[in-house]
């Protein structure tokens, strides 16, 4: 009797699983998202510059300064991105707490010999990249010209991280770096003249978001375990 008992138990627990995990998991929050499948720039989501265009599925951005997202308010947050450089090999740069286009924070990838990335910020429109901001790409990756790549910043309690690698790919940690100049703004990109670059797929969500893309992946393993207690 116990048995059978058992069985029912594990069957009942089981079923819940199946019923449970049907949904996709989902932790956080998804704040600005952008595939860039439309052929105009979305001006509900963005404050762009002359540089940007957007057409066949990306947004390219060849100079004109700095464009940022119409949300100005995050504060800890999460910045994934594909991007493909175009010309010249340092040109990717991206803004984080931008309060408008004069006030922000940014990092540059300068993907040449020094394989870097400098973070610097912007007050009242006047540039400050300071020599302590220069810090060496350590994920084992080095970006070149005309490939594809995602890169990640996460944005906490004042601390920046850089995570970077192949599309497609597991990202490694690039780099930290610790400011309090801007602690709160949008997103965006910036391009300096003769600076270009193809962007995809931009996803800004709150620190430690995550989405089950397929949690029945979860069952045989979860069966296995269920199975052993029998």
């Amino acid at each position: 009797m116990k048995s059978k008992e058992m069985n029912f138990s594990i069957f009942t627990i089981f079923s819940f699983i199946i019923i449970s995990i049907s949904v996709p998991l989902c932790v956080g929050e998804v704040l600005i998202e952008d595939d860039f499948e439309k052929n105009n720039i979305d001006s509900n989501k963005w404050i762009p510059t002359d540089g940007w265009s957007q057409e066949g599925g990306t947004l390219e951005v060849d100079g004109g300064g700095v464009g940022i997202s119409k949300v100005t308010d995050l504060t800890d947050f999460e910045f994934t991105v594909d991007f493909n450089m175009v010309n010249p090999l340092w040109s990717a740069n991206w803004v984080v707490h931008a309060k408008d286009q004069n006030n922000c924070t940014l990092v540059q990838i300068v993907a040449d010999a020094r394989n870097q990335f400098w973070w610097f910020t912007r007050v009242d429109g006047a540039y400050d990249v300071p020599d302590h901001g220069k810090l060496d790409n350590e994920s084992g990756v080095h970006p070149e010209l005309g490939k594809w790549y995602t890169i990640k910043i996460v944005v906490e309690d004042g601390t920046y991280e850089i995570h970077l690698g192949e599309r497609g790919k597991d990202l490694n940690l690039c780099c930290t770096w610790k400011d309090n100049t801007h602690n709160q703004g949008g997103i965006g990109f910036r391009a300096w003249t003769g600076e270009h670059t193809v962007y995809d797929n931009v996803s800004v969500t709150t620190v430690g978001h995550f989405t089950a893309v397929d949690p029945t992946d979860a069952l045989p393993v979860t069966w296995g375990k269920l199975k052993s207690v029998r």
